[in-house]
């Protein structure tokens, strides 16, 4: 399935063909989930952090090195631009986003540098990004791991380390947003390939690789991995029953950051001036958004579609809302 705009769009899985078990695994196992919409720009320099705490809603210059931290980029008006997860190093600092917000965010940014010792590279082409769902992530993390401390980034959520999957070092870190126990990897694109093949195999899925079959899927049986490739069709439902709004699907450019839920998520309130600050003061302090984005929950197999109007139970005619992401739930 196509994501993004016209020509520039990027192919996402929808399924495998198997969504209901594809589902199952990020509930009971794990799932691997290769994500190609996603993209990184990469800070470097003696200022960079003091920089990135101007602009970013989030707390920032205090972010010890290994920190990974959620945070938006907002314009004057206190609108959404960006939907971002820092990760804070010692040499430097990577910004993950949408792949279709990584140019403008980087010449709205590159514009407010003046005398700062800061300089930004685009690394979405050198970066791919992959996710373990369910119980088993950290379990195949280890699995597949060469070097580097592989349980860390399970046990340290807030955090991200560089594990070895062969001779790839690759940035691991905590990130549940489809209900169940993640990870997510930002792996070098010319190693891409052999990592998720690697966790598929270590998994047990693909059985060409497993040498004793019979030995090794029992073993993966016994410690609880079975995975499979997921596509978006089942992370989208898990994502939803959790909770967790997409950037661009759920919440947009026109969004406030309150109207999105997800205020005292992204946004520091004893840190200085940034781009937009007023605004989240200001909405923080009445606590009463004109809009909020919420869950709602159906009975009976009918689907709301998403852009579908939802009215006011009492009156029938008069619009209250409308559908944003939706997806049956097992």
């Amino acid at each position: 399935m196509p994501y993004g705009p016209g020509d520039a769009a990027v192919e996402v899985a929808a399924t495998f063909g198997a969504y209901e078990a594809e589902y199952a695994a990020i509930r009971r196992h794990v799932g691997v989930m290769h994500l190609p919409q996603r993209g990184v720009l990469r800070f470097t320099g003696a200022d960079r952090q003091d920089f990135l705490h101007r602009m970013l809603t989030q707390e920032v210059r205090a972010l010890p090195g290994g920190s990974t931290k959620r945070a938006f980029q907002l314009n004057a008006k206190g609108r959404i631009l960006a939907d971002v997860i820092v990760h804070h190093g010692d040499l430097d600092t990577w910004l993950e986003m949408d792949r279709f917000d990584v140019a403008p965010l980087r010449t709205l940014l590159e514009s407010r540098l003046f005398s700062e010792d800061v300089a930004v590279e685009d690394l979405t082409d050198r970066r791919v990004a992959l996710a373990l769902h369910g119980p088993a992530s950290a379990a195949l993390l280890q699995a597949v791991a060469t070097g580097g401390d592989a349980a860390l980034p399970a046990n340290m959520p807030g955090t991200h380390h560089v594990i070895e999957i062969g001779s790839a070092g690759v940035t691991a870190y905590r990130w549940d947003d489809a209900g169940s126990p993640a990870l997510r990897l930002l792996v070098p694109a010319e190693a891409a390939r052999g990592v998720y093949e690697k966790l598929l195999d270590a998994a047990g899925f693909d059985r060409d690789h497993a040498g004793d079959v019979a030995a090794a899927m029992a073993e993966r049986r016994r410690a609880g991995l079975r995975g499979r490739p997921i596509g978006w069709l089942a992370y989208n439902t898990a994502r939803i029953e959790a909770g967790s709004p997409v950037f661009h699907i759920d919440f947009g450019t026109d969004s406030l950051p309150g109207e999105a839920g997800l205020l005292d998520e992204v946004a520091s309130f004893t840190k200085g001036c940034y781009i937009g600050q007023e605004i989240v003061l200001r909405m923080k302090n009445l606590g009463h958004p004109k809009r909020l984005l919420v869950g709602l929950k159906f009975g009976g197999d009918d689907l709301p579609v998403a852009g579908a109007q939802v009215l006011d139970p009492a009156e029938k005619t008069t619009v209250i809302g409308g559908i944003t992401s939706s997806a049956l739930s097992p």
